[in-house]
């Protein structure tokens, strides 16, 4: 619950959040080989832009006109949760194979938009910077999107949900989240046999 936004924020900035799903779903259809270029590229020039924009007036001015209502206070001086998800999912789907690759990335667009909306809804009692309802949204959604989507053993789903989980729940705006929920699940799901 590290700097909220009001309520309507935070599920136009989820709804955003949400829509990197389309990055499993491209890998899904497009394969490893093909996609693989085009989020290295993603992940290479976002993160520039995002950090231009303090720098230059111009980047300034359109992330200000496009994303201020999108973005959390800290994200001001910091790399965005954009820019982070970008380079998550670059680095997961270079590291796995595509099948944990996927499950790892519908876990982060997924789950932790669950947590946030539920979070701040409903949210009443303290877990650490969170919430318990946010972290129990996170957890159930993680599970049915590993348990329907991983052919791994039992075992080795409920350790890639739960770790997934505590990821999420001790993140920070310098400890992302975005960047480390796929590539935990995807690890342990590529241990685990899944691939």
């Amino acid at each position: 619950m590290h700097d909220p936004l009001n309520y309507r924020q935070e599920i136009n900035r989820k709804f955003i959040h949400l829509a990197s799903s389309c990055i499993p779903f491209m890998l899904w259809y497009f394969g490893k080989d093909v996609f693989l270029p085009w989020a290295i590229a993603c992940a290479i020039i976002l993160p520039i832009l995002d950090y231009g924009r303090r720098h230059n007036i111009f980047l300034r001015y359109v992330y200000t006109k496009l994303f201020t209502g999108f973005t959390r206070p800290i994200e001001k001086s910091i790399l965005s949760g954009a820019s982070w998800v970008i380079i998550g999912s670059a680095i997961t789907i270079y590291i796995f194979n595509e099948k944990s690759a996927i499950i790892g990335l519908l876990v982060l667009s997924i789950a932790d938009s669950a947590a946030a909306i539920i979070g701040i809804k409903i949210g009443k009692t303290k877990l650490f910077s969170k919430s318990l309802e946010g972290s129990a949204a996170f957890y159930i959604t993680a599970a049915i999107i590993v348990f329907s989507l991983s052919p791994a053993v039992f075992y080795i789903n409920l350790l890639a949900v739960s770790a997934a989980t505590v990821v999420e729940l001790f993140s920070t705006p310098r400890l992302n989240d975005n960047l480390l929920i796929p590539i935990v699940t995807a690890l342990i799901l590529s241990i685990g046999g899944v691939g």
